[in-house]
């Protein structure tokens, strides 16, 4: 009886991998000259209607932005006094003449994580309460360029791990920062922990 020897299937490459697993970009395609339309009375007229209300909406938006401002400092006063003497609330109501706007700031912050030592030294033995770090975990340029590593990599990673990856980190606050920050920090370096943690702007209803 005759016996056939099977060739075994070569190992995939970091290339062929690579090339698996690629998606490939289309170009984009060239911008064509506009044609311009004759618009009927009525369309002409929606589309003035249109753009003078897209002037008005800008102009209004200004406005409302330069309104915020004020109301957000007016609250931020309010809600540092209440949040030191222990009566945080995260949203307040203010009375107009005629409205009324409701100021209302969620816990979300922006932080760097290269600030990480400045939060640090702000908030003291309070950090690992207050801050949440987490790790991501990228595949290092080199090994895209080197086939030695490349060879190792599809083999086996194991100890090496190093090697071929590296580590970013990330910070962001626990839940209920906004409000325990009052404990935390001293009025005096509030200023100074929002430098580092920013809290996003508030909804303003």
């Amino acid at each position: 009886m005759a016996v056939v020897a099977l060739k075994q299937k070569p190992k995939a490459s970091f290339g062929d991998m690579l090339a698996a697993t690629a998606t490939k970009t289309e170009p984009k395609a060239k911008k064509s000259s506009m044609p311009t339309l004759q618009a009927t009375p009525e369309v002409a007229q929606a589309v003035d209607q249109y753009q003078e209300s897209k002037i008005n909406y800008k102009q209004a938006e200004a406005a409302m932005d330069s309104a915020g401002t004020v109301l957000m400092d007016f609250v931020r006063t309010h809600q540092d006094a209440d949040g030191f003497a222990g009566r945080f609330q995260g949203s307040y109501a203010l009375k107009g003449n005629r409205h009324q706007a409701k100021v209302i700031y969620a816990n979300k912050f922006s932080i760097n994580a290269e600030d990480e030592g400045e939060l640090a030294a702000i908030l003291g033995g309070n950090f690992d309460n207050l801050i949440e770090k987490k790790f991501s975990v990228k595949l290092r340029g080199e090994v895209f360029t080197d086939d030695d590593l490349q060879a190792e990599l599809m083999a086996l990673v194991g100890e090496r791990f190093a090697d071929f990856f590296e580590t970013t980190t990330s910070l962001s606050v626990t839940e209920g920062f906004s409000r325990e920050i009052y404990r935390a920090v001293p009025p005096e370096q509030m200023d100074a922990l929002r430098t580092y943690a920013r809290q996003y702007k508030p909804s303003i209803r």
